[in-house]
């Protein structure tokens, strides 16, 4: 018997900085101002305890944590749609396409496109997954001092996009900075996102800035010239066939460039501070990838460990960690009244560090994915989101997340800067404010 085990595993276990609750919740007042710049810097104790939570302001949304009511509203599109104020931020970036298309059109959005990322076919992309990850570790590599693995990871994930949809891209040479720019606007918070009901938001709509509209305009016309063009066997030729018209295409495109890169690459930088704050973690995924060998279409599945920590990082630090519907008629949710026209939310990063929920919530653990560990609730882990509306492209980024993951660890060590100060910043998407800087060696 080894009577040193528990110290060593007590030792080995790493709790990664967190935006939690204390005892003492903030003054309603101080609780608005901190999530005006930080959307889970003012949500209280209750919300991580209960079955739903309401802010003691009137109209104000409930917050809802149970998974029987978070299944019962993510399942049911019709009487728990988007709403006007989730359309107004998105529609910048979707335009009319499939995030924020409602009913049929919705309907006929997602069939067309789902021939398009077919859970089959994404293994495929693997080998091209795992080269643009050691092109971009030997650029690393070759600068000097700490690198920005945050905007690496942007970068990374932009040229797969370019790589896999567009064929490499031609023609988008400011894309990355443009799409950076549809992000802020849509981090850009108002007052009347917090405080004003969701029908004040019917009709009001951003502008796509000047950067926004050039990209937009770029877009459409690719699309129009890729219609004389022979087929490339890329996404583009695969949504073409989906019958969508030029501007309905070049708005989904635009959508899917900016989702498609952004998540993933967020996931991956999270994982990897979190494989550089966690040695041990490291170790495992470095022996994984070097039993598989040359990682391709036929064994990228079978990297476990590895989708375990993609699957963890994205428990701790979801890049989707709230959602929201608008109930459409009276109805009750984990005991709590629901006035129809009344927001809900859905706050995924409470939801994932949930002590109803969860096992030593805020404690960094792959293993709790481990295949013989009992599943958490379908409707307790929404890194991709559930029902209708789950992401489409959720295999995709889980094939890239983890081919990317294998390759760099098992070529090179990655380590916490000292003294670094890693803060959380949660505005539309959860990342590290101020980027994440790792030390990067490669291995001998």
């Amino acid at each position: 018997m080894d009577e040193l085990a528990p110290l060593r595993r007590a030792e080995a276990r790493l709790v990664p900085p967190a935006i939690v609750p204390g005892d003492r919740d903030p003054p309603v007042i101080v609780a608005v101002l901190r999530n005006l710049k930080n959307q889970i810097a003012g949500i209280p104790k209750a919300a991580f305890e209960e079955d739903a939570w309401r802010p003691p302001i009137p109209g104000a949304p409930l917050f809802v944590t149970h998974p029987a009511a978070v299944k019962a509203v993510l399942t049911n599109d019709e009487d728990f749609p988007q709403g006007h104020l989730a359309q107004r931020i998105m529609r910048p970036s979707w335009g009319r396409g499939l995030l924020i298309a409602q009913k049929e059109d919705w309907r006929a959005q997602r069939h067309a496109a789902a021939g398009a990322f077919r859970p089959a076919d994404m293994a495929g992309f693997a080998p091209t997954f795992a080269r643009f990850a050691e092109t971009a570790l030997d650029r690393w590599i070759a600068s000097a001092g700490p690198t920005d693995v945050g905007a690496e990871m942007s970068r990374l994930t932009f040229d797969i996009i370019m790589e896999t949809m567009l064929s490499g891209g031609d023609g988008f040479d400011h894309a990355l900075d443009q799409l950076a720019d549809l992000g802020a606007g849509i981090t850009r918070m108002r007052l009347s996102y917090i405080f004003a009901p969701d029908a004040f938001h019917a009709g009001r709509n951003e502008r796509l800035s000047a950067k926004g509209r050039a990209l937009a305009a770029d877009i459409l016309a690719m699309v129009r010239r890729r219609r004389k063009e022979p087929e490339r066997g890329d996404l583009v030729d695969l949504l073409m066939k989906a019958g969508f018209d030029d501007e309905l295409l070049a708005d989904n495109l635009r959508g899917f460039m900016l989702a498609g890169h952004g998540s993933t690459a967020l996931a991956l930088t999270w994982a990897l501070y979190l494989i550089a704050a966690h040695p041990p973690t490291a170790a495992r995924i470095r022996a994984e990838a070097d039993a598989l060998g040359e990682l391709g279409p036929d064994n990228v599945q079978r990297l476990t460990f590895t989708r375990q920590v993609i699957n963890e990082a994205m428990r701790l630090y979801p890049p989707l960690f709230i959602t929201s519907r608008v109930a459409q008629k009276d109805v009750q949710l984990a005991s709590h009244k629901v006035k129809a026209g009344q927001r809900i939310v859905i706050p995924i990063y409470v939801i994932h560090r949930h002590r109803r929920l969860w096992s030593d919530p805020d404690v960094f653990d792959p293993d709790r994915f481990a295949p013989g560990a009992a599943p958490p609730d379908r409707y307790s882990f929404l890194p991709f989101g559930a029902g209708p509306r789950i992401c489409l492209g959720a295999t995709f980024a889980m094939v890239e997340a983890t081919t990317i993951l294998a390759t760099l660890v098992r070529a090179a060590d990655f380590a916490l800067v000292p003294g670094h100060k890693l803060e959380l910043f949660a505005r539309v998407a959860l990342a590290p404010e101020g980027g994440m800087p790792l030390v990067v060696r490669r291995r001998p």
